[in-house]
């Protein structure tokens, strides 16, 4: 009877998680363990979650990157580092990252649009520049860097 009501408190808490937004399936299991279930039932919920396509870490990684580049236009690098510490793979993320490659320099435009508004009143060297560096630190490879910059001018 207390396993089974175990199993289904984990089966909520999974679920209540998943209302708000997909997780990878490393992010579930911290997230329950650190509401102190038992991993044995943890493990058992997760392969349950997976085999009802409710988690899939592929699904998950494509859809973290959509967001990423469109809502809060951050670049690969950024979005690598963030998909790294949700417990998605180097390979995994190499391989979704392929679909987006365009949607990168897309985004890296629309944001170098906005700030070349933003500061024209500078001269073009200083404007390039102040564009380039925003576009490093937000994490846009080089290649998008080059041809968002090639767009303002």
């Amino acid at each position: 009877m207390k396993a089974q009501e175990e199993r289904e408190r984990v089966r909520t808490a999974a679920l209540r998680l998943l209302r708000y937004r997909d997780r990878s399936i490393a992010e579930m299991r911290q997230r329950l363990r650190r509401k102190g279930f038992d991993p044995e039932v943890i493990a058992d919920e997760i392969e349950q979650l997976i085999r009802e396509r409710l988690l899939d870490d592929e699904r998950f990684t494509g859809i973290w990157i959509r967001h990423k580049l469109t809502i809060s236009h951050k670049g690969k690098r950024l979005v690598r580092a963030e998909l790294a510490a949700k417990g998605i793979s180097a390979e995994l993320f190499a391989l979704v990252w392929e679909e987006h490659v365009e949607q990168e320099r897309r985004s890296a435009e629309t944001w170098a649009k906005a700030k070349a508004e933003d500061y024209n009143l500078l001269d073009s060297f200083e404007r390039r520049g102040r564009i380039r560096q925003g576009l490093y630190r937000r994490g846009y490879s080089q290649e998008a860097i080059e041809a968002a910059l090639k767009e303002i001018e």
